[in-house]
């Protein structure tokens, strides 16, 4: 019984804590988005994963119920039995991990973090480093509340609700993301040919960012792969 308990504990501050889970989720992607450089992350780096486990936390209600579906019973079991005892600690916790993540990181953290970002930024162009991975670090954590709730708009209630919502954060990056880093890219291509510098790069990449959802459709036309 004691087992079973904490089960339903655990699972009861997953399914009702969910949210702020997810929040923090997306603040250290964030923070872990100036390590792998700024502008680009690693396929299997601490953004990613980060983001991933965002996903799973919002959508855990669904993750259990497509477990039951699969035949496991605890999953449609849990939370359902639970002592008094239980209901209050994990309520307690539920409630320092709101109290937390939104007046704690959210309030009076994340901005302080993403103002030290800048002062990086400003170090590391003083030495001659690019200060680039600071700024987008910064831009995104200072951003992070309308990601998140824009993220929570694309959220769905079926069986296959983590994949749309990772499959939505995709067609976000590509659809309104890209566009921005494609003109950025050229405008620097357009600097670059002015300083009578190397420009060719930058511009061929700043057209790939304008049509990376035609490359997309054609990668996928390839490979025969529809989604």
């Amino acid at each position: 019984m004691i087992s079973s308990n904490l089960l339903n504990t655990v699972y009861t501050i997953l399914a009702n804590a969910n949210l702020p889970l997810a929040f923090l989720c997306f603040i250290m992607a964030g923070m872990q988005l100036r390590a792998e450089g700024g502008v680009n992350y690693d396929a299997n780096g601490g953004f990613f994963r980060w983001i991933v486990w965002g996903c799973i936390m919002l959508t855990i209600t669904p993750i259990m119920s497509w477990l039951s579906m699969e035949g496991i019973v605890a999953a449609n079991n849990l939370g359902m039995v639970s002592t008094s005892g239980t209901q209050a600690y994990a309520s307690n916790i539920i409630t320092l991990l709101n109290d937390f993540v939104n007046n704690v990181m959210r309030d009076r953290i994340v901005p302080v973090i993403a103002g030290a970002l800048i002062l990086k930024a400003l170090l590391d162009a003083a030495e001659g480093h690019s200060p680039i991975p600071s700024i987008v670090s910064s831009i995104f954590l200072l951003g992070i509340v309308g990601f998140y709730t824009s993220v929570q708009l694309w959220m769905t209630s079926d069986q296959f609700a983590t994949t749309e919502l990772m499959s939505s954060i995709l067609n976000w990056a590509m659809s309104s993301v890209a566009p921005v880093i494609g003109a950025m890219c050229l405008y620097g291509a357009i600097l670059q040919y002015v300083r009578k510098q190397n420009w060719g790069t930058l511009a061929f990449v700043g057209i790939a960012f304008l049509s990376v959802n035609g490359i997309w459709i054609l990668v996928k036309g390839w490979v025969g792969v529809t989604f």
